[in-house]
């Protein structure tokens, strides 16, 4: 008997694997207790050991493919070859490999044994919420919390190492993302108590995300919010979200058009033209395959005299470092990934969350983010969960064809 339970037994474990899994890839970056290398060694771990806990419940349904997965299989398949052929140790193919690990367990165990991913989500964008409104009373109450345009630049909580992050990029970007999912269940939700919990939620970390003074954490925002909007509102709801929201950027014009016009004229793109023309020069000869994955755009100084390191910009990264091909390859995957969760919008609540965190971050990618080959990061949040959530959803649209 206890042979015959094997597989479900071990289904369950690497469910509620992967669900701690991914608990600690959202909430870890606002506190974990240890260096972060401990916190994407953990993650790197559990990965793999959820792999081998669901080897004995798989069967040949489990590797059933469907056009998305050939699109993400060329994707990587590029990404390996290209690292394979880079100088740097092997350091990115491991890394390339860890993200295809990240993908097959999302799609294996999606929906299986002990994972909800709406439990998940929902304790997460609660300790998220908490997290904002730690961080904002904190800071108040020892002084620290200035109202007025850009007078705070919001990124730490006022204690070091908790909801710390340093930069006010990466603090409005890892926020960003549970206000896109905090919209998502307010949208979902049917009962007034439910519905006023996430809306509480939102305003605390919207109201941080706006502090943070980040215009990608800003743009991110907006357009997952008006893709939430647009697929999961319709007659008098869409209206009654729609025309309140027209009146507040309506207010936002007439009353802050001095600073939204010192963002467009004044800080325009903050240098990141100079840093693009960079990439462009030190890309000659490299176009078609770039000159290396995990190669170090080097040192830019701009007119201003500020040194940057990295290319201000997760397109122009992939290019620098993977050509042409590496680029053509991701926007055809992102693109194949998009069309398959606007497909199955009616059809999966999921499908419409992962569809407007990947308009968000692909839209975001072309001014901001960086290490598009790495470890546990704001890129796997952004672009890998929903690349992979597409693969898993369209392996299932497939089965039910067939």
């Amino acid at each position: 008997m206890a042979v015959k339970n094997l597989p479900a037994r071990a289904q369950y474990i690497a469910g509620l694997l992967l669900a701690v899994v991914m608990v600690i890839l959202f909430l870890g970056p606002f506190w974990w207790p240890g260096e972060s290398s401990s916190w994407a060694a953990f993650i790197r771990a559990a990965l793999v050991i959820a792999l081998l806990c669901a080897a004995p419940a798989l069967s040949r349904h489990s590797f059933s493919l469907s056009p998305l997965t050939y699109t993400v299989l060329l994707l990587f398949a590029y990404l390996l070859i290209n690292s394979v052929m880079a100088d740097d140790a092997m350091k990115s193919l491991r890394r390339i490999l860890l993200i295809i690990v990240f993908f097959i367990a999302v799609g294996l165990i999606r929906g299986r044994g002990n994972f909800d991913w709406e439990k998940i989500l929902k304790i997460s964008v609660v300790v998220v919420a908490l997290f904002a409104a730690f961080s904002m009373l904190n800071l108040a109450l020892h002084g620290a919390f200035v109202l007025g345009y850009r007078r705070m630049l919001l990124a730490s909580s006022g204690v070091t190492d908790v909801a710390d992050f340093g930069n006010t990029i990466v603090a409005g970007m890892n926020y960003g993302l549970f206000l896109l999912v905090g919209v998502w269940l307010t949208l979902r939700a049917r009962r007034r108590a439910e519905i006023a919990l996430w809306m509480v939620c939102c305003a605390l970390v919207a109201t941080y995300i706006y502090f943070t003074f980040a215009r990608s954490a800003w743009l991110a925002s907006v357009v997952g919010g008006l893709v939430l909007i647009g697929t999961m509102t319709h007659g008098k709801l869409r209206r009654n979200i729609l025309i309140p929201t027209a009146v507040i950027v309506a207010l936002v014009l007439l009353f802050g058009f001095s600073e939204l016009a010192y963002e467009v004229q004044t800080r325009g793109v903050t240098g990141r033209n100079e840093v693009w023309l960079a990439v462009f020069e030190r890309l000659a000869g490299h176009w078609w395959f770039g000159v290396g994955a995990g190669t170090p755009l080097g040192e830019v100084q701009l007119s201003t005299g500020q040194i940057v390191r990295n290319t201000h910009g997760l397109y122009f990264e992939v290019l620098y470092q993977f050509g042409i091909v590496g680029l053509v390859l991701l926007l055809a995957t992102m693109l194949h990934a998009g069309a398959c969760l606007f497909r199955a919008r009616q059809t999966s609540e999921i499908a419409r969350l992962w569809l407007a965190i990947l308009c968000s971050v692909g839209v975001v990618m072309t001014v901001e983010l960086h290490t598009f080959v790495g470890s546990p990061n704001l890129i796997w949040e952004w672009l890998w969960l929903p690349l992979a959530g597409a693969v898993a959803i369209s392996r299932e649209a497939r089965r039910a064809e067939g």
